[in-house]
């Protein structure tokens, strides 16, 4: 794959996966020997898809836009904006956040998400 193509792989697996909600995006975009990291971030790929379905259940109106790429090798950094209602306790609560986050891939999988950076942008 190219560098592009690489590219084009994490936003349309952020895509599926968050905006279409889409969790079979988890099993065919991402690899089986999967490792991630960073803070509360899924280390394997069956966490990472209860993490998607616990995320599907508590922000149901949840959305990214992927702002920019970098893509170097088999490694694409995304910065990404993320915001919708939450449900805490009962209620409703409308979340901003930034994020940055390396991907790396291998045969057009990813094999790995390191969450870099999460910054919250207010509460509404």
């Amino acid at each position: 794959m190219t560098e592009r193509e690489l590219a084009d792989a994490v936003r349309t697996y952020i895509d599926r996966v968050v905006n279409q909600r889409d969790i079979t995006a988890v099993d065919e975009c991402v690899s089986q020997s999967y490792r991630g990291s960073g803070p509360d971030w899924p280390t394997d790929r069956e966490t990472l898809r209860r993490f998607y379905e616990k995320q599907y259940a508590d922000r149901p109106h949840w959305h990214i836009d992927v702002q920019e790429t970098v893509q170097l090798g088999d490694s694409v950094v995304a910065r990404a904006l993320a915001g919708g209602p939450v449900v805490v306790d009962g209620t409703a609560v409308t979340k901003r956040l930034e994020w940055l986050a390396h991907y790396r891939l291998q045969d057009g999988l990813i094999t790995e998400i390191n969450l870099l950076s999460l910054v919250p942008h207010g509460d509404g």
